[in-house]
């Protein structure tokens, strides 16, 4: 059976002398890992098509409880511009990164899948990018249920008011804070309201309501460390 999809490459790497594994996010798939068969020789068919970000309209065949051979991939946009820019590259390899490690297998999301196609090609027009990777980030974690409560503590469940803290996954309230902590704790780390309150709102917005908002430098710098202190703690649990 011949199967296709709309298809952004998330990494490739080498199999064999020539061949490739290519991992894509597929719009009908979700996650997969598909077999290239000599994509590294000079005349490969495949061309360019398996390089990172490299959105295509893919075919292949095989069991889906095997390993799966591409047949075709037709580029529609390779999305070059943004793998020359090495610092926004960067970037979106940290995001790439967050597919691997948190996206299902063969679980398709066209709401992500849509919000990531839209977020390169705006990263591919614009320079400004540090809020919309931010945004994003924050989107695919919420879409995946990665994302803590930001409107009630995430142990008495109570609202959250006054001081506000993070530990372990949960956002909590002062009470529990002082009720289920020592104080020295290192793995407690304090929040300001401003954050909390644009981090409940922005887990809700759509892409294109980023356009009408500015977020001042030392905000998106306090979500960034929010969000990298949240994902080192999520990996680990």
């Amino acid at each position: 059976m011949i199967y296709s999809s709309e298809a952004i490459v998330l990494k490739n790497y080498a199999y064999g002398e020539a061949d490739s594994i290519v991992t894509y996010f597929t719009k009908d798939f979700g996650l997969i890992n598909l077999f290239a068969k000599s994509p590294r020789k000079i005349k490969s068919k495949f061309g360019s098509s398996l390089e990172p970000l490299t959105y295509s309209r893919i075919s292949f065949i095989g069991r889906e409880d095997k390993l799966q051979k591409i047949i075709q991939s037709d580029i529609i946009e390779s999305f070059q511009v943004i793998r020359e820019n090495y610092k926004l590259f960067l970037k979106i390899s940290e995001v790439l990164r967050l597919f691997l490690q948190f996206l299902p297998k063969r679980e398709p999301n066209n709401e992500l899948f849509y919000l990531f196609l839209d977020t390169l090609f705006y990263l591919k027009e614009k320079n400004n990018h540090a809020s919309h990777i931010i945004f994003f980030k924050l989107k695919l974690l919420s879409l995946l249920g990665y994302l803590p409560d930001f409107k009630n503590c995430g142990l008495c469940r109570d609202s959250l008011n006054g001081d506000i803290y993070y530990s372990q996954g949960f956002v909590i309230c002062k009470n529990c804070f002082l009720n289920n902590f020592p104080s020295n704790d290192t793995a407690i780390t304090s929040l300001s309201r401003g954050v909390v309150k644009i981090l409940n709102e922005m887990s809700t917005w759509k892409l294109k309501y980023l356009e009408r908002v500015k977020l001042s430098v030392r905000l998106l710098l306090e979500i960034e460390n929010f969000l990298s202190y949240h994902l080192s703690n999520t990996i680990k649990l």
